[in-house]
């Protein structure tokens, strides 16, 4: 785990290397980087959803990097989790309304039920998909760093040099 400050992330002092995979940057994007829920948050869901979203809403600690390294790579990445995680969502929708259209035969309960499944897996898939995701960087809990998970060494070694 490398912790990079988040005043360097925030003023765009990094190499034009990708973190991720080492290669030139096609591209220094400005991207915006939030840190995770607490390990404890997910409990507060037994309350209520509201209450889970405002407590990790209020808690959360938010980056704008100016200038993040982002390579061809990350982009296919990207490009292709967006693919797969809508062409789930679509073909979720297709088999909810082929099973409601259906609902008094044999596979119309069958079909809604795996079109929900689709909806879901789909919607993980996109949010995968995410920039903040996709560069596997997060900020650190209390607010000082971004932390990127398994950088590339020649990243760090580039970084080193800045």
């Amino acid at each position: 785990m490398l912790r990079l400050p988040a005043g360097q992330v925030a003023a765009g002092h990094l190499p034009h290397v990708c973190p991720r995979h080492g290669e030139p940057a096609i591209e220094m994007r400005r991207m915006k980087f939030i840190s995770k829920p607490p390990a404890w948050a997910p409990i507060l869901i037994l309350a209520a959803v509201i209450v889970y979203v405002i407590v990790v809403t209020a808690m959360r600690k938010t980056v704008q990097a100016a200038a993040w390294p982002w390579c061809a790579q990350c982009k296919a990445s990207r490009s292709k989790l967006m693919g797969i995680g809508w062409g789930i969502l679509g073909v979720g929708v297709l088999l909810l309304i082929a099973g409601f259209a259906t609902i008094n035969g044999d596979l119309g309960p069958l079909l809604v039920l795996v079109g929900i499944f689709g909806l879901l897996v789909g919607l993980i898939v996109a949010s995968r998909a995410g920039h903040q995701m996709v560069a596997r960087a997060f900020v650190s809990q209390d607010g000082q760093f971004v932390e990127v998970a398994k950088p590339d060494p020649r990243f760090m070694q580039a970084l080193q040099y800045r």
